[in-house]
């Protein structure tokens, strides 16, 4: 397939860094491929830029080497390679074919054509390619799919699964990216993911996480959730998940976009024990700790001075996370005045210490503590207005 040029948004034109790489390499050798050709043609942009690129992976190195282009090679021998970028994600990857799977990893070979690369890709609409100027190179009819929002594996779905069941995965991710109902589905691609969906056991922690966290973030997340929910596979990637009542997914997109916000209301509406959720996506002691937190104090707040206290207490990520989970489990709209503290209230100090409860009473240990969180639950209830002196009058009226 070649689309004219000038009806896909060929927007990487305005990347500098972009149009030396093609320079460099040649244009003939290399060219867009998956997320920002799909964004292309659907007239958006994107600062993730993937390009496959018809040369040897050890001479890609030497040619960006010879103009002082940074990268690093991440790949473990798959043959990408990240270009150091303030605004964007550049990856180059030599054009390949797969000698060898096994479920997790393949052994690869280089490979002179782009539709032999195409075709060891696991989506149609992930193998379509584009030059510099926007001409189109599509061995797989992806952009037929792309229009109709369909997700369909290049040739046997068994078979894609099979070389990487984190394509398991990555289809319901993909679903949550361009599809919207059952009408979309590709029956067959589908009913391989059910048949194979329990091999997602045999990927790592991290790559599960990886990959469900982008799925929980896409803007059709609650169209993904339904899917896995209706045939039953949400307790292979967390134990408890299945139990995600069907009204909860249906206005899981209304969420915010923020991985805590939705971790944490799926973690409410599942009543999934954090231990075994952390066991299965390998969660981060930092969002155990704030996930934690939130769920010690999901009572949530209905006007300012409570949104100042619990800023105060929790600080800012904690307290919005807190609120919108809050608002969203009660069927509450967003107050827009708690939002502004939320967002932008300076959070204030306590104007006194533990020297001052010294100084002004004959305290020891424990005590001095005590008598302070008194002071402070008092100017707390006082809107934080109380000055040092004030705290101070108070503390010697005690």
């Amino acid at each position: 397939m070649k689309k004219n040029k000038e009806s896909i948004n060929a927007f990487w034109k305005k990347n500098k860094k972009i149009k030396k790489l093609f320079d460099i390499f040649g244009s003939k050798n290399i060219k867009f491929v998956g997320g920002a050709v799909r964004s292309a043609l659907r007239n958006e942009t994107t600062n993730d830029l993937d390009l496959a690129v018809n040369i040897k992976f050890i001479d890609v190195k030497k040619q960006l080497e010879k103009s002082n282009i940074k990268f690093t090679d991440n790949s473990k021998g798959h043959g990408t390679i990240s270009i150091f970028s303030r605004i964007d994600k550049i990856e180059i990857t030599s054009l390949r074919r797969d000698v060898k799977t096994d479920g997790r990893k393949a052994k690869i070979e280089h490979t002179k054509s782009f539709e032999e690369d195409s075709l060891r890709r696991d989506f149609t609409i992930n193998s379509i390619y584009a030059d510099y100027d926007g001409e189109v190179y599509d061995p797989n009819d992806g952009y037929k799919d792309l229009k109709s929002n369909v997700v369909r594996f290049i040739g046997s779905p068994e078979k894609r699964i099979n070389e990487d069941y984190l394509r398991l995965l990555r289809y319901f991710r993909m679903i949550g990216l361009y599809s919207s109902n059952e009408l979309e589905i590709d029956k067959e691609s589908l009913r391989a993911c059910i048949h194979k969906f329990e091999k997602i056991k045999n990927l790592s922690k991290e790559r599960v996480q990886s990959e469900f966290y982008k799925l929980i973030l896409t803007k059709n997340s609650s169209f993904s959730l339904y899917l896995l929910k209706k045939h039953n596979l949400l307790d292979y990637i967390v134990k408890g998940l299945q139990k995600l009542p069907a009204n909860d997914i249906k206005y899981f997109n209304k969420l915010p976009e923020d991985l805590i916000v939705r971790l944490t209301y799926l973690i409410i509406r599942t009543n999934v024990n954090l231990i075994e959720i952390r066991k299965s996506l390998n969660i981060s002691n930092r969002h155990i700790a704030i996930i934690k937190t939130i769920l010690s104090n999901k009572r949530g707040f209905t006007n300012i001075l409570e949104a100042k206290i619990n800023k105060y207490l929790y600080g800012a990520d904690i307290s919005l996370t807190n609120y919108f989970v809050y608002c969203h489990i009660n069927n509450r709209k967003p107050n827009s005045l708690i939002l502004d503290i939320l967002n932008n209230w300076e959070t204030p100090k306590l104007p006194i210490n533990g020297r001052d409860i010294l100084k002004f009473k004959n305290l020891k240990g424990k005590k001095i503590g005590l008598r302070l969180k008194m002071i402070e639950n008092w100017w707390i209830d006082n809107d934080f207005m109380p000055n040092r002196t004030e705290c101070l009058l108070k503390l010697k009226k005690d």
